[in-house]
């Protein structure tokens, strides 16, 4: 007798914009396996729907409509018109009312992917949907989503989380367009609103346990974010990648090395709403998910830690290499004041397989990144930790790229001019030499030292601040001088001057001969496919731009297709794993 299916008990749904944003958007979606899995092996039923694919943004969208438009963004890329300002115009021109037309298609199809998710949800009498929700048009989508599903099903409960929440907070919740949100991570806090919700008979009567446990808000904090730094987040879970996760994606996997940031006290990043300092995960634990993703033929890994201190990353080193594991990683660092034993501990990283490093220098003047940045290191730190990185990758004969984060314009303090930052984070880079730059304008974030004292920064806020930059859309591979812009200041500078100024930063590192806004896991997977040099780089951004543009992705499928090849191949090299060597059907 065939044994009946069970009725789902949550739906999981990953927001997702009608065009891609960054090369790297389509990777494996960790989260919502780890809460499946979690939520499985604990007898609950679990839908995932994962949008966010390679070739997804096609979806929706007419073969003719997208090809025209593929052809006329190509020649838009053109030397030759680029050079001729009018000629170039006249191109975009052309070119917007078929953008326009695409962009209703593509939102038209995702509001068809609402209705069936509604319909799902009705089908099957689906208590919870839990949104995984990014900021910009994802944000947008997923109220989309909420306030029509409640609509039509008002005894489902909806509930935000990911990302944008851990950003925003309570925030996310100000326009009742959602009924619960949880900040930090779900998967334990998860089973129990499944089991409060099945002993009660009404949505009402729910909401009215959860105040009556959680307390007044609707904002659950758990994890680092909570008063305790483990409040429902006793346990790490390995995800369960099913064949169809793994469908049309980027097989790179975010594997959590640690919790935080063992500095916590930058003035602009909103993770320092984490109540508790850098927390590192146990090696065995990183061992088995590592083993665990290899038998399922991903072999490239993003650490998901706002910091792997160098200790931590040399132990973690130590276990890759002492067990004969073999992956490529890139991780997240601080600069530091350089010494042997960080170059040798570069040199340990490097040979256990890490690729490429994101390094968080945010300014070349040390008075500003003292005073307003509050980052806690010099210039000196910045230039010699990517000296060391490159020494110590020479020495072990392998590639290790650095991705170098910087914040232009920003505050000043007495005596500095914005000229002065300007020239001071042009001769970083040129003593640095980092590989690929991302230059982010000033965001005032809830939570950070300069949310809580605007007027000492020099930032002019509106009232509304905090909602339109939870509303906010954007992309690292738009020039920046195309971004929207808002009602803020700083200093005597609207938003439009200061993305023109973040823009002329930009056209100069280019002409420096450094490609901009390349993320670290992308650089990390192109060296597999023999992507190395600078000029490799630009030809990156070049290609993947023609695709984020057109909102086609004929190239972003051959490189996915490259990287995970490799990813398979280096994948078959490492020990079996026998309690994870099977994927779930």
């Amino acid at each position: 007798m065939n044994k009946q299916a069970k009725t789902i008990d949550l739906i999981l749904v990953n927001s997702f914009a009608p065009r891609q944003r960054i090369a790297s958007d389509a990777a494996l979606e960790n989260g919502l396996a780890v809460i499946r899995t979690y939520l499985e092996d604990r007898d609950f039923a679990v839908y995932v729907a994962d949008e966010q694919r390679v070739s997804a943004v096609e979806d929706g969208v007419p073969t003719w409509l997208s090809a025209m438009l593929r052809s006329l963004v190509k020649l838009q890329a053109k030397p030759l018109i680029n050079r001729y300002k009018m000629l170039l115009l006249l191109f975009m021109l052309l070119t917007w009312p078929l953008q326009s037309l695409a962009l209703a298609c593509r939102q038209n199809y995702m509001d068809k992917v609402i209705d069936r998710l509604i319909d799902l949800a009705a089908a099957e009498q689906v208590p919870f949907i839990g949104i995984k929700v990014w900021g910009g048009a994802p944000f947008a989508w997923s109220k989309r989503l909420s306030i029509k599903l409640r609509a039509k099903l008002p005894e489902t409960t909806v509930i935000a989380g990911g990302p944008h929440v851990k950003v925003y907070g309570e925030n996310v919740l100000a326009q009742n367009e959602f009924d619960l949100a949880i900040m930090g991570p779900g998967e334990e806090v998860l089973e129990e609103l499944l089991r409060l919700r099945k002993s009660v008979t009404s949505k009402a009567e729910f909401i009215q346990r959860v105040k009556d446990k959680f307390g007044p808000s609707k904002l659950i904090r758990t994890g680092h974010y909570s008063e305790t730094g483990d409040f429902y987040a006793r346990s790490f879970t390995v995800p369960r990648y099913r064949p169809t996760d793994m469908i049309d994606k980027v097989w790179f996997h975010t594997l959590v090395d640690g919790l935080g940031c063992t500095w916590n006290k930058c003035a602009f990043c909103s993770h320092t709403r984490q109540n508790i300092h850098y927390t590192p995960r146990p090696l065995e634990e990183i061992k088995e998910e590592i083993l665990a993703m290899t038998s399922r033929s991903i072999a490239f890994f993003r650490f998901s830690s706002s910091e792997t201190p160098l200790g931590h990353g040399r132990a973690i080193a130590e276990m890759i290499l002492s067990s004969n594991i073999h992956i490529n990683y890139s991780m997240f660092a601080r600069p530091v004041h350089v010494t042997e034993e960080t170059y040798h501990s570069y040199r340990l990283m490097i040979r256990a397989g890490l690729r490429a490093v994101f390094l968080g220098g945010e300014t070349g003047h040390d008075a500003i990144n003292d005073q307003i940045m509050n980052k806690g290191v010099v210039r000196k730190d910045i230039i010699d930790t990517i000296h060391c990185i490159k020494l110590a990758a020479a020495a072990e004969k392998q590639s290790c790229q650095v991705v170098l984060s910087m914040i232009y314009p920003c505050p000043l303090i007495p005596g500095v001019t914005l000229e002065e930052v300007f020239q001071a984070n042009v001769s970083l880079l040129q003593e640095a030499n980092p590989d690929t730059v991302i230059v982010n304008p000033p965001g005032v974030f809830p939570g950070t030292t300069w949310f809580e004292s605007p007027e000492k920064y020099g930032f002019t806020l509106s009232e509304t601040h905090v909602y339109d930059w939870m509303n906010y859309e954007y992309s690292v591979l738009k020039p920046i001088e195309f971004w929207k812009t808002l009602n803020y200041r700083l200093h005597d500078m609207d938003m439009k001057e200061l993305l023109k100024e973040s823009g002329r930063l930009n056209r100069q590192i280019t002409a420096m001969g450094i490609p901009i806004n390349i993320s670290d896991d992308y650089l990390m997977m192109s060296q597999a496919i023999g992507y190395s040099s600078q000029r490799d780089l630009f030809d990156f951004k070049k290609q993947s731009f023609v695709d984020i543009l057109s909102g086609t992705s004929p190239y972003i499928q051959d490189i996915t297709r490259r990287m995970n090849a490799r990813s398979a191949d280096l994948a078959k090299s490492n020990p079996t794993d026998d309690t994870s060597s099977t994927p779930n059907a």
